[in-house]
């Protein structure tokens, strides 16, 4: 059996490979991090680290054992939360989010929810869509929201917006006075790159030549912002993203010529449909519903 504080000096070691670094940020001695190491090795059956000296390095029983780790120390984490909640609130609710969704759609909707209800606890928590799928399959969040739901069974995946993509770039840039661009030129401006994923990426790829290269690919929604506030280049970006910065005249939309009129994206909700019926869930909705979303 797995005793949950080994688990945790273990993914701890993995993250500093240093039996030092890793007593000190669990407020232990070394020895007692390096027993409960060599007791978790004893009932694996086989060393997570090969040690020397000078560094600590994760085997590759270790990387496999790591995820599940992980996923057995948060799932902990949440049920000592749920049973905290318990004594205080009526509910707790768990939402599971993409950074740019909460950034850009839901973060008023999550303000409402606070003021309005604070007979529930809430925990928001903020992941790659494949983060938020596994949290929703762990049972860790019940509602996630995403740009790419998986095929989780049991669960609902509702369509609850759809996000424009639009060219923009500073006022002054090159790209932005042409006023709009045709198909060829679209190559030559300098791009700042993003990819929105499907169907983005499949109208991008068939706009652009075979052996285009961006000048810069990045994944980072602000950043990338930031970047093209300062007039570094042109990039598409999801409207929410861009609204203010459009509105105050810091970015201006360049138009596409030959209508090729970049595809939407679409963001979803997935929640388990025995929990639809949730009170807390529902109020969620229904704030969602007043913020005008499910409404395409």
């Amino acid at each position: 059996m797995m005793d949950i504080e080994q688990l945790r000096a273990f993914v701890t070691l993995a993250q500093y490979k240093n039996f030092s670094k890793t007593a000190e940020a669990l407020h232990l001695v070394q020895s007692t991090v390096s027993a409960r190491i060599q007791g978790l090795e004893r009932t694996v059956g086989s060393p997570l680290f090969v040690r020397d000296n000078r560094k600590v390095e994760i085997t590759s029983t270790g990387r496999a054992l790591l995820p599940y780790a992980e996923r057995i120390l948060l799932l902990s984490e949440e049920s000592l939360l749920k049973i905290k909640s318990i004594e205080k609130y009526e509910d707790q609710l768990s939402i599971g989010a993409t950074d740019s969704i909460w950034r850009y759609l839901l973060g008023p909707v999550l303000e409402d929810f606070y003021h309005l209800h604070p007979e529930h606890a809430l925990i928001a928590k903020t992941g790659h869509s494949w983060d938020v799928n596994q949290h929703l399959s762990d049972g860790v969040v019940q509602l996630g929201f995403v740009y790419l739901p998986a095929n989780l069974p049991g669960f609902d995946v509702i369509p609850f917006y759809e996000e424009e993509i639009l060219l923009v770039a500073h006022p002054e840039h090159e790209a932005a006075l042409l006023g709009e661009i045709s198909k060829g030129q679209l190559s030559d401006i300098p791009l700042l790159h993003i990819n929105w994923g499907s169907p983005f990426h499949e109208w991008i790829t068939e706009l652009l030549p075979l052996d285009f290269l961006p000048h810069l690919h990045i994944d980072n929604v602000p950043l990338i912002l930031s970047f093209l506030q300062k007039g570094m280049g042109a990039g598409f970006m999801i409207k929410s993203a861009v609204q203010k910065e459009l509105v105050e005249g810091t970015l201006t939309e360049i138009k596409i010529k030959e209508g090729m009129k970049p595809p939407k994206r679409t963001v979803f909700m997935v929640v388990h449909r025995d929990k639809l019926t949730h009170p807390s869930i529902e109020k969620w909705i229904s704030i969602m519903k007043e913020h005008r979303f499910f409404t395409q």
